[in-house]
């Protein structure tokens, strides 16, 4: 992981503790959002909703279903982002 991507990370952690008040330091790339940090769907939206406006890219509502892991919301940011 450059440090970009580890910055990246980062903030998606920050993102996701503030969201479902946990630890960011507990997050890994692959805690699952749903198993793991018991997210719901509406607790997806609002942290994908702070990624795209840090980030500045944009999800479709499909995109939502493809997204299950923290590594997975990293990659989006390569795919959806720059």
């Amino acid at each position: 992981m450059d440090d970009t991507q580890k910055q990246n990370f980062e903030l998606i952690c920050t993102i996701i503790a503030e969201e479902m008040d946990v630890n960011a330091a507990d997050i890994d790339e692959d805690t699952t959002l749903a198993d793991d940090l018991d997210m719901n769907r509406d607790n997806i939206r609002q942290v994908l909703i702070a990624c795209e406006m840090e980030f500045d890219i944009h999800y479709e509502s499909e995109d939502y279903e493809d997204i299950r892991t923290v590594g997975d919301i990293l990659a989006s940011l390569n795919v959806w982002g720059d």
